[in-house]
């Protein structure tokens, strides 16, 4: 069947459920030792990398897909685009799997911090320091993220609090209306086999057969993130130290395009307008109009416009910065 082509898909939604898994089993294994407390949480990290069988390795694991995580969800959502399955009957589900995007990232800020290291402090300072460019409620927005006017123990109790019940909570049931709502539509959609509206042109998937293939992609997956999880150490700097600067400070990588963006327009242009206009695209993207249930030129050329100013930006912050966000050649 066409729907089953891997070729259709890349596995990439069944990746994304998995690695959502991946990260509720290693961070329940973590949080047996964890404590999140400024200096305690330092020292437990340390203690599950250097103390508790297998500790560096389910650390790793955690990370490394909590980062891939994001990739393969921004990936998703590209494949969802270009094969136009968004419109109705699906603009809900691209609306939860919106939803289930904003989670995903709001689980790596949140767990981005609770190592209390030199980089994740530092960086979650950044992050939340943009938000003060926000009219109006910028000042207000800020301390109600860091649970104060600075970075601190509330801001490590909030985060964790954040990372370890409300996301989970929200990604799971998200997610099973995402799953169930793709069987409702009609399962996986063909290009041109479905027109948008047409509710009677839609073919089921069989279920058992995605399975297997969606099942063995995953295996696959696993080991590759295994493989890199026994060889790569997730990075753990120095202990967190707020009188002391680091000379390279930036904000986590999947938030480095807002930080580029800073260098080159107005702050309230690059933290405020930029991500509310590509918010709103977004949300409106179901409703225009279509050409046989794919967007129209225009709409595929500031989507894809969108992606590589986007892509560009965040290559630039990680590559080509240095300390003071000074250009620099990466080689």
């Amino acid at each position: 069947m066409d729907a089953l082509r891997f070729t259709l898909t890349w596995g990439l939604g069944g990746m994304a459920a998995l690695m959502i898994v991946q990260q509720l089993v290693t961070g329940l294994l973590l949080g047996f030792f964890y404590e999140p407390v400024p200096v305690v949480a330092y020292e437990s990290v340390q203690h599950i990398q250097s103390s508790v069988f297998l500790g560096r390795l389910v650390r790793n694991m955690h990370h490394w897909t909590g980062h891939a995580l994001i990739i393969v969800v921004f990936l998703h959502l590209l494949r969802v685009f270009l094969n136009g399955a968004f419109y109705p009957p699906r603009h809900r589900n691209w609306l939860v799997g919106l939803g289930l995007g904003v989670l995903v990232l709001i689980a790596n800020f949140s767990g981005y911090l609770l190592p209390w290291n030199q980089l994740s402090y530092w960086a979650v300072t950044i992050a939340t320091s943009m938000l003060s460019y926000v009219p109006l409620i910028g000042t207000s927005l800020q301390e109600m993220i860091r649970g104060g006017s600075e970075v601190g123990a509330d801001t490590l109790q909030l985060f964790y609090f954040i990372h370890t019940t409300l996301v989970p909570v929200g990604l799971f049931l998200l997610m099973a209306y995402h799953f169930w709502f793709v069987r409702k539509a009609g399962g996986v959609l063909v290009p041109g086999k479905e027109r948008a509206g047409d509710t009677n042109s839609k073919k089921s998937v069989p279920i058992s057969e995605l399975l297997v293939r969606e099942v063995a992609f995953a295996a696959v997956v696993t080991c590759a993130l295994l493989l890199f999880s026994m060889f790569v150490d997730a990075p753990l700097a120095g202990m967190a130290n707020p009188e002391l600067t680091p000379t390279s400070v930036k904000a986590p990588w999947y938030f480095l395009g807002a930080q580029e963006l800073l260098l080159h327009v107005h702050p309230i242009v690059a933290v405020c307008i930029v991500p509310l206009s590509i918010g709103l695209f977004l949300l409106f993207l179901p409703f225009g109009k279509n050409k046989a249930g794919k967007p129209g030129r225009l709409v595929t050329t500031l989507f894809l416009t969108g992606i590589v100013f986007l892509v560009g930006l965040t290559m630039t912050g990680i590559w080509f910065r240095g300390p003071g966000m000074k250009w620099v050649w990466p080689w």
